[in-house]
């Protein structure tokens, strides 16, 4: 695993990590509409210290294999507009693509654009197997940009996460290796 956080762009955004003066703006944004409620791991209310170490914590866990977070920033305003992440497991060659985007920016390809981006330099620079993915079976926007960036929709797991006191049904998609190539 390459030591630095990697800055990838697409036509539209920068990817790259946080650094600590954006911790205000990344607690505005996380508090935001269905960000926690469509995620997994996000607390809510999601507070500034909350913010703060999770920046903090960035390079740390990249640099040991963990997991790649990358802001998405919008090139030419530098906006930050939403996370994307990479959860490695590197004994299984496996990443598992998460991710979110601000209110205000949904709906205008964004996640896809990070999400594609992300997913190649997991294919190209940390020679991964497999790419995947998770969202609540409720998540329909998720789901429709899994499917937008080339992984296959694989399952569902009934009631297989706990999000409120309700349990959730999460669909599965995942892309491999060859698949991946033959879309180049």
């Amino acid at each position: 695993m390459p030591a630095a956080l990697p800055q990838l762009t697409t036509p539209r955004l920068l990817l790259r990590a946080l650094q600590m003066h954006q911790a205000q703006v990344l607690f505005t944004l996380a508090n935001g509409p269905k960000i926690a409620d469509n995620t997994a791991n996000i607390p809510a209310p999601y507070t500034l210290e909350t913010a703060q170490d999770f920046i903090a914590g960035i390079a740390d866990k990249y640099r040991t294999g963990e997991l790649l977070n990358l802001g998405m920033h919008v090139r030419g305003t530098d906006e930050l507009v939403g996370m994307v992440s990479l959860r490695i497991n590197a004994r299984h060659r496996y990443g598992h693509l998460g991710g979110w985007v601000a209110a205000h920016c949904r709906n205008q390809g964004y996640a896809a654009e990070a999400a594609s981006a992300v997913m190649d330099f997991g294919f190209e620079a940390l020679g991964l197997q497999r790419v995947g993915s998770q969202c609540f079976a409720r998540n329909k926007e998720s789901a429709r940009v899994m499917e937008k960036i080339g992984l296959r929709y694989e399952g569902c797991m009934r009631q297989a996460f706990l999000k409120n006191g309700v349990y959730e049904d999460m669909l599965g998609f995942a892309t491999v290796r060859d698949d991946w190539e033959r879309c180049l």
